[in-house]
């Protein structure tokens, strides 16, 4: 499926229609939400899976930007917005019908990938369940899942972020939902029968830093990856490391690692490999306290990490980063390329921190990219659970920031509806 560009007179129109400049920002958000909790009929491509994903990490985000971006940072809700109903038809709504348990019934239509009747009890779930809770309610029965490339625990991870103030959808879950009864097969196995204990935060550390290399089985895609490391290395090599490990000590161990390898790995891999490598790990390590059995959540993260470092990791990441400052301010940093704005940012003091971690999200907030939002979000949040590591973590979202900063008016793909609009905001 492709889903067709837009133009910015779509955009602006559904600025309109979506409240324009007298919304606030949570009303906003809110409208946004509910015509994206809308399912599209086909299987999803990356942006239509993303969809939900976005408004909630631009949601999160937009407090964290300086006046000057908003503007731009509001019309990129809008033109996601416009992009995802570009893509016909809609699903209809069932009608929620049912008399069983909601959590049941969508557990037993996943398993036996019945789209309508997931859809069906997923808007039973979101009626009857608060966002804080619906971690605890699915994790455990979505967790081993990678369908929907493995994006179940960012969207349970996002979404009591925002829906708190009131401002996103749960139903947002629907198009998730389905994805994820798309592909009932596609489970990791290997966490079945999983060590329990034997294992502590300097044994994962140790196992992540000397796994094999095994190279990209034939595809970058979610489920390949993790299938090759399902097999063998995960059961061998990172469960009994793992077992026993707190979510709290695997968070610092399996977050900090998956920064490093965004600093220190191989470039290439920077917007799908080893962004997705800190936003699935960072998502089921954090949403694991709230599961029945915490340590599903903890596995499912270490393999997360675990699958994207043994394919593209051509060797092993460092456990320190040694990075040179290019001087300057970060925007001349960010002129050079990624290795230098990551050593701007790992060098950056104490009185110029915030100012950095500032600019970076006032640049990211303006871009179409998912994958940089969500990443941009997990780095600030990894800074405020783990402060001692907050250069790392700055430093990695300034190496991401720096990759999609290039040729065209501050790296802008020709079909993004709102090139000109940033092009002349940032003039």
């Amino acid at each position: 499926m492709t889903v067709p560009p837009v133009g910015i007179e779509s955009v602006h129109r559904t600025y309109r229609e979506l409240g324009g400049d007298t919304a606030s920002d949570a009303d906003l958000v809110r409208r946004v939400s509910r015509r994206v909790e809308v399912p599209r009929d086909d299987h999803a491509d990356s942006f239509i899976l993303h969809a939900p994903l976005e408004v909630l990490a631009r949601a999160a985000l937009l407090p964290w930007a300086e006046p000057d971006a908003r503007p731009v940072a509001r019309l990129r809700l809008a033109a996601l917005v416009a992009r995802y109903e570009a893509q016909a038809p809609y699903v209809p709504a069932p009608d929620p019908t049912g008399d069983g348990s909601p959590t049941a019934d969508l557990a037993g239509a996943l398993s036996a990938g019945d789209l309508e009747a997931a859809d069906l009890a997923a808007q039973a779930v979101a009626a009857a369940v608060a966002p804080a809770d619906l971690a605890g309610v699915l994790g455990d029965a979505v967790l081993p899942s990678l369908a929907a490339a493995g994006h179940a625990p960012i969207f349970l991870y996002l979404l009591p972020r925002v829906a708190p103030r009131a401002e996103a959808s749960t139903a947002m879950l629907r198009p998730l939902v389905r994805e994820l009864a798309r592909f009932p097969h596609l489970q990791l196995e290997w966490i079945r029968d999983r060590p329990s204990t034997g294992g502590s935060p300097a044994a994962l550390d140790a196992a992540l830093r000397t796994l094999p290399a095994l190279g990209v089985p034939g595809s970058t895609f979610i489920s390949p990856l993790m299938h090759q490391v399902d097999r063998d290395v995960a059961p061998t090599r990172l469960g009994p490391a793992l077992a026993g490990v707190t979510p709290a000590a695997a968070r610092t161990v399996l977050l900090r690692a998956a920064a490093r390898a965004m600093v220190l790995g191989p470039a290439q891999h920077a917007p799908y490999g080893w962004s997705h490598a800190l936003t699935m790990t960072q998502a089921a390590v954090a949403i694991a306290p709230r599961l029945a059995d915490p340590s599903l959540g903890v596995a499912v993260a270490a393999t997360y990490l675990t699958g994207f470092l043994a394919a593209l990791a051509t060797e092993s990441i460092p456990g320190t980063v040694e990075l040179d400052s290019p001087g300057g301010t970060f925007a001349d940093a960010l002129e050079l390329g990624m290795r230098p704005s990551a050593g701007r940012a790992w060098h950056a003091g104490r009185a110029e921190f915030d100012e950095i971690r500032t600019e970076i999200v006032s640049r990211v907030v303006v871009r179409h990219d998912a994958h940089l939002i969500k990443y941009t979000l997990a780095c600030l949040d990894a800074m405020a659970a783990d402060p001692e590591a907050g250069n790392l973590y700055l430093a990695a979202a300034a190496t991401l920031l720096a990759f999609w900063t290039g040729p065209g008016p501050d790296g802008f793909e020709s079909d993004d509806p709102l090139r000109e609009v940033v092009a002349g905001s940032a003039g």
